[in-house]
C-alpha cells in the first residue's frame, strides 16, 4: 500500500511539473511559430471571413 500511495503523488507531482514547464517556455502563439515564407499565419484577429 506504501508503494501506490508512493507512487500516485509522483505521478501527481511530476503530472504538476511537466504542466508547469510547458506552459511557461514552450507555448507560443501560431503566428509567431509558423512565421516562414511557406506558412503566412497572421494575427487571429485580422484573417477572419465575416467581419
Amino acid at each position: 500500500m506504501k508503494a501506490f500511495l508512493a507512487a500516485a503523488v509522483f505521478a501527481i507531482v511530476v503530472a504538476i511539473g511537466a504542466s508547469q514547464v510547458l506552459n511557461g517556455s514552450f507555448q507560443e502563439p501560431s503566428y509567431s511559430a509558423f512565421s516562414t515564407e511557406g506558412a503566412r499565419v497572421g494575427n487571429p484577429g485580422t484573417n477572419l471571413v465575416s467581419e
